[in-house]
């Protein structure tokens, strides 16, 4: 930070450090701009495919049926859910050819 920015900053922190409203408001928005720019671009980790979601979760309705809990119901689920997840695969790879 340069000198005038240091003092900004000092004088922020500083409970008897004497600013007016208009240079807080000022000095807020230039730290901010020197730390962060125009902001953070945070980019989330790459989501997998719908697809692939729903065989992974009907393949959990799968194992919850072997375990016994609602089987016949569960089971059920699992089977929507592998057709819809092909029917997607299906359009996916049609839409990219």
């Amino acid at each position: 930070m340069a000198r005038d920015q240091m003092s900004e900053a000092i004088a922020l922190a500083s409970p008897n450090g004497h600013i007016s409203k208009r240079a807080l408001l000022a000095a807020q928005e230039r730290i901010r701009q020197e730390l962060f720019g125009n902001g953070l671009q945070k980019q989330g980790p790459a989501q997998p495919p719908e697809w692939e979601t729903l065989r992974r979760q009907a393949a959990e309705f799968r194992e919850l049926a072997r375990r016994g809990m609602k089987s016949r119901a569960y089971r059920k689920k699992a089977d929507e859910l592998e057709a819809r997840a092909t029917l997607l695969e299906k359009i996916c790879e049609q839409k990219g050819k």
